[in-house]
């Protein structure tokens, strides 16, 4: 329950941000929160991160509504038991369905999220990196586990 609740709630906070910056600024218009602390911008991505594959917008969609299939499927099957892989995963999915449902309504996905010239976001691609991390630590955390498997048997 968990797991498709992080995905909720993950695709409909990226979507509502997203239709308050559509909604209040303009694209290319920049603004500041908190006396500077957030940066705002709106940009219109026709890519991927760091702008690749411009143009391909809803194929990209596509590919990734796929992907994400077969990650529900794998949880269907048992993979993903960790509770750490489980809200991980979930991030991943609830990021990648949030951005392709930009693709499939506008062919671009709307970062705001300003850190710099090269790098601005939303949360959508919070959630994917976030996911990325968790996913990563706990394979690490696993890997130093000691095997429930006896030696020699």
């Amino acid at each position: 329950m968990t797991f498709y609740l992080i995905i909720i709630v993950s695709i409909v906070l990226d979507l509502v941000t997203k239709i308050a910056i559509r909604t209040n600024l303009e694209p290319g218009e920049k603004t500041e929160l908190w006396g500077g602390v957030i940066k705002l911008t709106h940009l219109a991505n026709h890519g991927t991160s760091g702008y690749l594959f411009v143009g391909y917008g809803r194929w990209l969609a596509v590919l990734v509504l796929i992907l994400v299939a077969v990650a529900l499927y794998l949880r269907s099957k048992g993979w993903f038991r960790s509770p750490l892989m489980q809200c991980g995963v979930a991030l991943v999915i609830g990021g990648a369905v949030g951005n392709a449902i930009d693709r499939i309504v506008y062919n671009q996905v709307t970062d705001f999220l300003y850190f710099s010239d090269q790098a601005t976001m939303n949360f959508a691609d919070i959630w994917v990196y976030c996911g990325i991390v968790i996913i990563v630590a706990d394979q690490i955390f696993r890997g130093f586990r000691p095997s429930s498997k006896k030696e020699g048997a």
